[in-house]
């Protein structure tokens, strides 16, 4: 049975928007997100899932914007 491990970052995005999925949130990273999103694939991680970190007002409302978002990461442990 493979095992992995796990890690989360924060990606900062250049333009405040809501990213709606992952190629969204890739579109919008901002040049130090990308870059380090780009080593992380050199070490072997994978993005898992990307959520959208809001500020704002609370709900579903015009006030609130997508500052960053938090991508999960897993890569296979080493034998």
């Amino acid at each position: 049975m493979n095992k992995y491990e796990h890690t989360t970052v924060v990606l900062h995005l250049e333009k405040k928007n809501f990213a709606l999925t992952r190629a969204d949130v890739f579109q919008g990273l901002s040049k130090e997100s990308a870059k380090n999103v780009a080593e992380l694939g050199d070490d072997g991680w994978e993005m898992v899932a990307a959520l959208p970190i809001s500020s704002g007002s609370a709900g579903l409302s015009s006030f609130a914007s997508t500052d960053a978002a938090l991508g999960l990461f897993k890569r296979q442990k080493a034998a």
